[in-house]
């Protein structure tokens, strides 16, 4: 998005995990203490800031995505078809098989 001046940061493994037991300003703070290592101090403090806790929240934990650059919509929308189907095993048991 040009001119929406969006800084993404990524974290991993051991690192996540640190990073998601502080709270949003502490993160905050680690963060612009590197940028003003890197930028000089005179830079402008974020407006906002999401930190999103893929370690932590037990739908993810630790996994997340994203489109490569050159990804289309059409490729999007494929992912959107049915990929799975319910299989009844032997035991009984129903168990969700991604094909």
């Amino acid at each position: 998005m040009p001119g929406s001046n969006i800084l993404f940061v990524t974290v991993t493994d051991e690192e996540a995990k640190r990073i998601e037991q502080q709270p949003d300003i502490k993160i905050q703070e680690e963060i612009m203490d590197v940028l003003k290592k890197m930028f000089g101090n005179d830079i402008p403090e974020p407006d906002e800031i999401l930190i999103p806790r893929w370690w932590s929240n037990r739908f993810f934990k630790g996994s997340f995505s994203n489109w490569p650059i050159g990804y289309s919509q059409r490729r999007h929308m494929q992912l959107k078809v049915r990929q799975a189907q319910n299989i009844n095993n032997d035991s009984g048991l129903i168990s969700l098989v991604f094909v």
